[in-house]
C-alpha cells in the first residue's frame, strides 16, 4: 500500500502522471508542472490503495466524504468504501459559487472529510469547508494525494497529503514561460474540473 512520499511519486511518474509544459492551473496560476492524478484513479487496485492510505492520515470518525469537484468523485468513494460511509461531490453553479447537486446534503453536526486530488493555493479548499459550515457539518480535515504548495496554505483545518511535492507558480505577468512565448499546454482534465 502505498504509505509513503516514494511510492506516490514512483506511481505518477510510471503511470506518466505528471506533465511538464505551460500550463495555466485552474486558480488562474501558470506552472511548468501538472499532476494528472486521474490517471492513477482510472485504476481501481490503484485506487484502493491510494483510498486507504489517505483515510489512514486521519483517526476522527467521519460520517461524509466530500470531493470538490465531479471528477474527483472516485477518490471520495473509494475513501467512503474504506471507512463505511457515504460519499458526495461538490459542484460549481453557474456563477462559479461551489454548491451541493443531485439532492445531496450535509447534515447539521455532520462530520465531513474533505478529499482532492492536487491542492496548491486553497482557494477551493475554503470554498469546500465554508459550503459544510453552511450546511452545518464539521470538516475534520483535508486529505489529499499530492500537496503542490510552496508551504503554508491558510486552511482552518488540518491538511494531510500522500506526496509533498512544491511547485512554483507564477501569476501571468510573472510567468518565465510566457516572456519565453512557450504556447500553453491544454489538459482536457483542467477543463472540466473548471475551478
Amino acid at each position: 500500500m502505498p504509505r509513503n512520499n516514494m511510492d506516490i511519486l514512483c506511481l505518477l511518474q510510471e503511470h506518466g502522471a505528471i506533465l511538464e509544459g505551460h500550463f495555466v492551473m485552474p486558480s488562474g496560476f501558470h506552472s511548468q508542472t501538472y499532476i494528472q492524478t486521474s490517471l492513477l484513479m482510472q485504476h481501481p487496485h490503484l485506487a484502493q490503495k491510494i483510498a486507504g492510505a489517505l483515510s489512514d492520515k486521519f483517526t476522527q470518525k467521519a460520517d461524509v466524504i466530500m470531493a470538490l469537484t465531479p471528477s474527483d468523485s472516485v477518490l471520495a468513494q473509494e475513501v467512503a468504501r474504506v471507512r463505511g460511509v457515504r460519499a458526495i461531490f461538490a459542484s460549481k453553479d453557474d456563477n462559479g459559487v461551489m454548491i451541493l447537486k443531485h439532492n445531496f446534503t450535509i447534515k447539521e453536526g455532520e462530520n465531513v472529510l474533505i478529499v482532492d486530488d492536487v491542492a496548491v493555493s486553497g482557494r477551493k479548499i475554503n470554498s469546500a469547508i465554508d459550503l459544510v459550515n453552511k450546511q452545518g457539518g464539521n470538516v475534520i480535515g483535508v486529505g489529499v494525494i499530492v500537496d503542490r504548495s510552496m508551504g503554508y496554505l491558510p486552511l482552518t483545518v488540518p491538511l494531510r497529503s500522500l506526496l509533498s511535492y512544491p511547485m512554483q507558480t507564477f501569476t501571468a505577468k510573472e510567468c518565465p514561460l510566457c516572456a519565453a512565448k512557450i504556447p500553453f499546454t491544454e489538459v482536457e482534465e483542467m477543463r472540466e474540473k473548471g475551478m
